[in-house]
């Protein structure tokens, strides 16, 4: 069959477009993350129809053979740090998987990736060792990297897991969507001791947190409707911010919350204050927000400790993932040689 690929706009798109992006989502999730809560078609519309993800713009396209959706793809634009790549995901319906409906997809979009001199395609969050990247790798991506995905269920755990109290010399302060000026310049700092991460052998850069770079961040999640939250330690001697912990909340999916970035400064550590901080996150959550069920987070495969953090508040492995890396102009040769 032909496989017919067309750019796709969910705010302009007809309500048939919509429902039949929807039916693809939610077949290849129910086949591959069987473990995640779907959500509703009217939840995933207004999901998609946000033009930017956090990382950047976004675009979007739809394979349909006779007339059929099988397949979609989306590329994401990061901007201002890896202007060099494109992070691409594509997904084919289960039953038209190996008919070559995901090459269609790929090699359709790969004018559209070296958008602004981009030369690295990158697929984050696939599921190590699955279909999807053993036809990545087929193709000529490398595994560049691994995390594993943890899910933590609130009425499942213990909430004497989160009384972890905070070091002496330190004292905890918290807000919600934009961050304090008094603090703004130390949680900026704070933040970018994530950037010693392990990382791999990937080559998508941690952001460099300036106090504009947390304004502009605050405002891209109030612009895609993220309620978000910030808990950190402050060491009471220097006033300096010891430790941050940034977790999320979409309106279009009040039940489930997102652990962003934890970060404790290098100088700080040994004091517990990972755990603190998480702890008292999940308490502030909890309390303030008893609709959400589910808190999932991705953490590094080797990032050994804040996975021992992450399982002593609760959360448990449900998925590995994979980071896949491909040179744009050696996709392109691959690709017209088939």
């Amino acid at each position: 069959m032909v496989v017919e690929i067309r750019p796709f706009d969910p705010p302009s798109a007809s309500a048939d477009e919509l429902a039949a992006s929807y039916a693809v989502m939610v077949a290849v999730q129910s086949l591959d993350h069987p473990e995640q809560k779907l959500p509703t078609l009217e939840q995933y519309i207004e999901l998609i129809s946000v033009q930017n993800s956090l990382a950047g713009p976004m675009r979007r396209w739809l394979a349909r053979e006779d007339g059929r959706v099988v397949g979609h793809a989306s590329a994401i634009y990061p901007e201002p740090e890896n202007r060099h790549m494109t992070i691409v995901r594509i997904i084919v319906t289960p039953e038209r998987r190996r008919r070559g409906v995901g090459t269609a997809l790929l090699r359709t979009i790969l004018p559209d990736l070296g958008a602004d001199g981009r030369t690295v395609v990158v697929g984050h969050g696939v599921k190590t060792d699955a279909s999807g990247e053993q036809w990545a790798r087929a193709l000529g991506f490398v595994r560049t990297h691994g995390f594993i995905r943890q899910i933590l269920t609130i009425a499942d755990v213990d909430p004497a897991l989160w009384q972890h109290p905070v070091a002496d010399g330190f004292r905890l302060e918290r807000w919600t969507d934009a961050a304090p000026e008094t603090l703004l310049a130390a949680y900026a700092r704070a933040r970018t001791a994530i950037t010693d991460a392990p990382s791999g052998e990937s080559t998508m850069a941690h952001r460099e947190w300036t106090p504009e770079r947390v304004r502009l961040h605050e405002e891209t999640l109030r612009a895609g409707n993220w309620g978000n939250r910030v808990l950190v330690a402050v060491h009471e001697d220097s006033g300096e911010v010891a430790a941050a912990t940034e977790l999320s909340v979409r309106a279009e999916q009040p039940t489930r919350a997102f652990q962003g970035d934890t970060a404790v400064v290098a100088e700080h550590r040994g004091h517990g204050l990972g755990l603190a901080v998480k702890g008292a996150m999940l308490r502030w959550l909890t309390a303030d927000r008893p609709d959400v069920e589910h808190v999932s987070t991705q953490t590094a495969h080797d990032n050994v400790h804040m996975a021992r953090i992450n399982f002593a508040v609760g959360f448990t492995t449900d998925a590995a993932l994979s980071e896949l890396e491909a040179d744009l102009g050696d996709l392109v040769k691959r690709l017209a040689a088939e």
